[in-house]
C-alpha cells in the first residue's frame, strides 16, 4: 500500500513540476516578445520626433507654434518611454546582480 502511495505522489510531483515548468516558459516568452515590442516602440518614437524635427527646421515651417507643440510633446513621449525601459533594464540587471555575488563565492572557492 505504500509503494502505491509513494508512487501517486511521485507521479502528482511529476505532474505538477511539469505544469510548472511549461507555466515559466511560457511566461519568458512572453516577456521577451514584449520586450521586442518595447525595444521596436521605442525606434519608431525616436524616428517619429526625429521627422518632426526635420520638418520643423525648414525654412516654410520654422517658427510655427503648432509643429514646436508636437516636437516638444514628441520629446515629452520619448524621454517617458526610455525611462520606462531604463527602470525595465535596471530591473533585469539588479536580477542579474543578485545572482553574480553568489558566483563569484563559488569561484573563489
Amino acid at each position: 500500500m505504500t509503494i502505491d502511495l509513494k508512487s501517486i505522489i511521485l507521479g502528482l510531483s511529476l505532474l505538477l513540476n511539469g505544469l510548472l515548468i511549461w507555466y515559466a516558459v511560457q511566461l519568458l516568452k512572453r516577456f521577451l516578445t514584449f520586450q521586442d515590442f518595447l525595444d521596436e516602440f521605442v525606434d519608431k518614437i525616436k524616428e517619429y520626433e526625429t521627422h518632426i524635427d526635420a520638418v520643423y527646421n525648414l525654412e516654410r515651417f520654422y517658427g510655427d507654434t503648432t509643429l514646436n507643440e508636437l516636437l516638444t510633446h514628441s520629446k515629452t513621449i520619448t524621454k517617458e518611454c526610455e525611462n520606462f525601459k531604463i527602470i525595465y533594464l535596471d530591473d533585469e540587471e539588479e536580477l542579474a546582480e543578485e545572482e553574480l555575488p553568489d558566483e563569484d563565492v563559488e569561484d573563489a572557492s
